[in-house]
């Protein structure tokens, strides 16, 4: 078996398959051996968890950045937008933004903003990661059709988006109603590209699986609707 990533203290990290618990900062690093794979375990202090030991060998984690080191104990507080970003107030200070514009969202896009994968309209990992199965990515991207505009339902894909118990913390209101659609269009156009894959690689059985699967109405329509366009 290869030999589990090597992690440091200060870097910025987040765990994988738990996105809830937003950024973390390694604080400690011990070399373990488990079941003949040398591996680390790493103490990382989580922004919506607090302290958690990771056994490397077990569960990677995703290095997102490095961090200046802090005292044992601390408590990570969540990643800010800048300040120039976070209220509707001060974007009018600078000129309302006309229709069309894509204000705060372009500045994102231009890496002025939030750029972990998870910030509200970037595509989680669990739709495009290359390891993944076509399937599973297939089954990820129909399951993210059961948020919409609604206001609860928005709250729920911000949460899912960023980690954070209250979305709202961080980002305003309208700002989550102004990135949903950007999300949806990615997603949209990512669900395009698999069933595209799928077909060039002569595995349509898969589209029939996913079909027997699914059972919400609105990946159905959009699986249906796609299908038949690509």
């Amino acid at each position: 078996m290869a030999e589990a990533m090597a992690y440091q203290t200060g870097q910025e990290v987040r765990h994988p398959k738990r996105p809830e618990w937003g950024t973390g900062v390694v604080r400690s690093v011990e070399p373990i051996t488990h079941h003949g794979v040398q591996a680390q375990r790493v103490a990382v202090d989580f922004a919506n968890k607090g302290r958690v030991v990771v056994n490397t060998a077990i569960a990677s984690l995703e290095i997102t950045g490095n961090a200046e080191p802090a005292a044992a104990g601390t408590r990570v507080s969540p990643r800010k937008l800048p300040s120039r970003l976070t209220t509707q107030q001060e974007a009018g200070q600078k000129g309302s933004v006309r229709p069309g514009d894509a204000g705060w969202l372009n500045e994102l896009e231009r890496g002025g903003g939030a750029t972990s994968s998870g910030d509200l309209w970037s595509l989680p990992s669990s739709m495009t990661d290359p390891f993944a199965s076509l399937k599973q990515r297939l089954l990820a991207t129909l399951d993210s059709y059961r948020f919409t505009t609604d206001p609860r339902s928005l709250i729920e894909w911000a949460v899912v988006q960023t980690g954070l118990d209250d979305p709202l913390s961080k980002y305003t209101r309208s700002e989550l109603e102004r990135a949903f659609p950007r999300f949806s269009r990615d997603r949209d156009n990512h669900l395009a590209e698999l069933i595209r894959t799928i077909k060039r690689q002569m595995q349509h059985v898969i589209l029939d699986e996913v079909r027997a699967e699914i059972e919400l109405p609105a990946a159905h329509k959009a699986l249906h609707k796609t299908s038949r366009s690509v």
